[in-house]
C-alpha cells in the first residue's frame, strides 16, 4: 500500500504532451524551454529547507524566493557586512537610522508578532468560545428583557433565593437581563472575531500559499522524507504523469522530476470556515447596535402606524422607510382544540400607505410561525387579547334600553333624515339595542389566577356618600364564554357569544352578542439578519470543502527506475488505495524502451 496525493491541471514537456494527448485530456503547454510552468511561478526544489509558520513571520509573512531557500554558503572569512545590524527590512536610505529607532521599530514587530501569536492561540479561542457558550446559557436559563419588577419579585432576595444566590439585584448589577446585549458579550464575540481573523493571517493563508507553489525534488532521498515511497523499475515519469492527469491531478514534469497535486480546495476549506463565522459575528454584532423592536396589542377593526411602535436599541439604529405604513387589523380569530385549549391563533392584517391615501399595499394573514414580512420590517403574532364584549338589551322600558336607543337614534341622524329614523322606530317597537363595553385585563391581580378579563355595566350614579354604583359585573377568560354577577356579587350565569340566549340579570334581559379580541404583535426591523445567515450558509459549505483531502506526488526518473512518492492531509487509507492503483496502472516496459528517451538523471542539488 502506498499513500500519494491529488488535484486538477497539467504540464509536461512538449514531446510529452503529444504523447499524453492520446489520453484525451487537454494540456497545456508554453513553447520555448523543456519544461512548462503551469498556474505557478517557477518549480522550488525539494531538497530546499521547509519553512515553518515561524519563520514565514520572521519574513513577514511573504512567499520565500529562491534566493531565500537557498541554503548559505560556508565561508571561512567573514562578510564585511556581519557585524552591521539587522534591520528586518526597516533600515533607512543610506544605512544612517539611528539605534533608537531601530530599537523602537523592532519591539513594535515584537510586540506585533506576540499579540497575534496570543490571538491566534488555539486553546485561548476554544476558552472564548466556551465564555460565549456559557453567556449563552445563562440567556435561556433566565428571562431577558422583562421589567426591574419582574426580576425583583420573580428572583427575591432572602432565604428565597433562586440557586441559592441569584437575585434580582445581581442579575440588574451584572447585565443578566440583557445579555445579548451586554458590554461583555459584545467584547466576548470581538475578542473570538480576532481570534479567527488572527489564525487565518498567521497560519491558514500561509499554509494555502505553500501549497501553492509545486516544487520538484531531484534526489531519491527527498523523496523518502514525503511519506512511503515506491521504485518502479523499467517504468516511465511521462505515463505516471498521464495516469494522474486521468484522475483529476495537476501535474508538473521538469527534466525527469513530476509534481502532482489535487484538492487545494481543502486547503481553502478553512479560510471559508473563519470568514464565514466573522460574517456571523458581525451579523450579531449588527443586529444589537442596529434592531429596533417593539410590541402592540391591537383590537380587531382598528390600526396602527408602525414607527409609533418600534424602539431603537441604540443611538445608531436607523427607521426603515416603511415604518411610515399603517396597519390595520381586519380580524383576529382563534382556533380551539376538543379540550378548549387555544390551538392557534390568526390576524388578518393589510398595509396601508398613508401618503397614497390609504391605499392597501399588502394583505396577509398571518400565525405563530407565519409572520409578516415587508421592506425590512417583520410582525410576529405572539399574544391575544380580549377588547370589548358587545351586549344587547331586550325591551325598551329599561332605563339602559331607552338610553341606547336614544344613543342610536343620534347616530342614524348624522346619516339619515330625522324623519325616517322616527318612521323606522314606530315601525320596530321591539327593537335590540346594543352596549359595546370595553374589557380590562385583571392578570396579575391579587386574588386572580391566569388570564381574567372584566368589565362593568353601571345601573344607578355612584351614591352621594362614595359607595359603588349598582351594576352588573361581566367577566371572560376566553371569547367562548362570558361571566354574569349582579350588584351583590352574586354568580348569575354563563352565555356563549351569538348563542342568542337571554339572560336575566338585575332586571334586565341580556343578550351577548359578540366578544371582540385583540392581537397581540411582536414587531421588529433587524439588519443583521442577512448577514447571519449568509454566515451560517457559508458554514456548512465551507465546512463540507475542509474536508476535501489535499493530496500531493512526487516521482524522481533515475535510469530506468521511477521514485514515486506521495502525502496527504486526510483519508490517508483512501488515498494508498488510489496510489496503489495509480502504479499498477503504470506500464512495465522493456529495460531498453524503458531507457530509450528517458531523462538523463537531474544532478544533486548541493545542500
Amino acid at each position: 500500500m502506498r499513500s500519494f496525493a491529488s488535484t486538477s491541471s497539467r504540464c509536461l514537456s512538449r514531446p510529452d504532451a503529444l504523447q499524453l494527448l492520446q489520453f484525451g485530456r487537454p494540456l497545456q503547454a508554453i513553447a520555448g524551454r523543456r519544461f512548462v510552468r503551469c498556474l505557478a511561478k517557477g518549480g522550488q526544489s525539494g531538497d530546499k529547507k521547509k519553512l515553518n509558520v515561524t519563520e514565514k513571520l520572521r519574513l513577514g509573512n511573504a512567499p520565500p524566493t529562491l534566493d531565500v531557500l537557498k541554503a548559505p554558503k560556508p565561508t571561512d572569512a567573514p562578510s564585511p557586512t556581519d557585524d552591521a545590524p539587522s534591520t528586518s527590512g526597516l533600515g533607512l536610505p543610506g544605512g544612517t537610522a539611528s539605534a533608537g529607532t531601530l530599537v523602537q521599530s523592532n519591539a513594535l514587530q515584537v510586540a506585533w508578532r506576540r499579540l497575534l501569536k496570543e490571538l491566534s492561540s488555539l486553546p485561548r479561542a476554544i476558552a472564548i468560545m466556551a465564555l460565549i457558550a456559557v453567556l449563552s446559557g445563562l440567556g435561556t436559563f433566565i428571562p431577558q428583557n422583562k421589567s426591574i419588577e419582574y426580576y425583583l419579585v420573580n428572583y427575591p432576595d432572602g432565604a428565597d433565593k433562586v440557586l441559592g444566590f441569584l437575585t434580582g439585584d445581581l442579575i440588574l448589577n451584572l447585565q443578566l437581563d440583557h445579555i445579548y446585549t451586554a458590554d461583555y458579550f459584545y467584547l466576548s464575540m470581538g475578542l473570538l472575531a480576532a481570534s479567527l481573523a488572527a489564525c487565518t493571517y498567521t497560519r491558514q493563508w500561509p499554509a494555502v500559499k505553500v501549497a501553492q507553489r509545486w516544487r520538484f525534488l531531484t534526489q531519491p532521498k527527498s523523496l523518502l522524507k514525503q511519506g512511503r515511497t515506491e521504485v518502479l523499475p523499467n517504468a516511465r515519469v511521462n505515463d505516471l504523469g498521464a495516469i494522474l492527469l486521468q484522475r483529476g491531478y495537476q501535474v508538473f514534469v521538469k527534466d525527469g522530476s513530476l509534481y502532482g497535486f489535487k484538492g487545494l480546495a481543502g486547503k481553502l476549506g478553512p479560510i471559508g470556515v473563519h470568514a464565514a463565522l466573522l460574517l456571523c459575528l458581525f451579523g450579531t454584532a449588527w443586529s444589537g447596535f442596529g434592531t429596533l423592536k417593539g410590541t402592540v396589542m391591537c383590537p380587531e377593526g382598528q390600526d396602527f402606524q408602525v414607527a409609533a411602535f418600534l424602539q431603537p436599541s441604540s443611538p445608531i439604529s436607523t427607521m426603515p422607510d416603511s415604518a411610515s405604513n399603517v396597519i390595520h387589523v381586519n380580524k383576529f380569530t382563534i382556533d380551539y382544540r376538543p379540550d378548549g385549549s387555544v390551538a392557534q391563533f390568526y390576524s388578518d392584517l393589510s398595509l396601508l400607505d398613508p401618503a397614497q391615501g390609504g391605499k392597501e399595499l399588502m394583505r396577509k394573514t398571518i400565525s405563530v410561525n407565519d409572520p409578516f414580512r415587508f421592506n425590512g420590517v417583520t410582525m410576529y403574532q405572539t399574544d391575544w387579547s380580549l377588547s370589548a364584549v358587545t351586549l344587547r338589551v331586550l325591551g325598551q322600558d329599561a332605563p339602559l334600553a331607552r338610553a341606547a336607543q336614544a344613543a342610536e337614534a343620534q347616530a342614524s341622524a348624522s346619516s339619515a333624515s330625522a324623519g325616517a329614523a322616527a318612521s323606522a322606530a314606530d315601525q320596530l317597537p321591539q327593537q335590540r339595542t346594543a352596549f359595546n363595553l370595553p374589557m380590562a385585563s385583571l392578570e396579575g391581580k391579587p386574588g386572580v389566577a391566569g388570564r381574567l378579563w372584566a368589565t362593568f355595566l353601571p345601573l344607578a350614579e355612584p351614591g352621594a356618600d362614595g359607595a359603588a354604583p349598582k351594576g352588573i359585573s361581566i367577566l371572560a377568560r376566553d371569547p367562548q364564554s362570558v361571566v354574569f354577577y349582579d350588584s351583590k356579587g352574586q354568580f348569575v350565569g354563563v352565555r356563549r357569544p351569538g348563542s342568542g340566549k337571554p339572560i336575566e340579570v338585575e332586571g334586565l334581559s341580556l343578550v351577548v352578542e359578540d366578544v371582540t379580541g385583540a392581537t397581540g404583535l411582536e414587531l421588529k426591523s433587524d439588519p443583521g439578519v442577512p448577514a447571519v445567515y449568509a454566515g451560517f450558509g457559508g458554514l456548512m459549505v465551507t465546512t463540507l470543502i475542509s474536508y476535501l483531502s489535499h493530496s500531493q506526488v512526487w516521482a524522481l526518473q533515475q535510469g530506468s527506475n521511477l521514485f514515486v512518492s506521495g502525502r496527504t492531509n486526510r483519508a490517508k487509507l483512501a488515498f494508498d488505495r488510489e496510489l496503489d492503483e495509480v502504479l499498477n496502472a503504470v506500464p512495465e516496459l522493456p529495460p531498453t524502451a524503458a531507457n530509450v528517451g528517458a531523462p538523463a538523471p537531474a544532478p544533486a542539488l548541493k545542500q
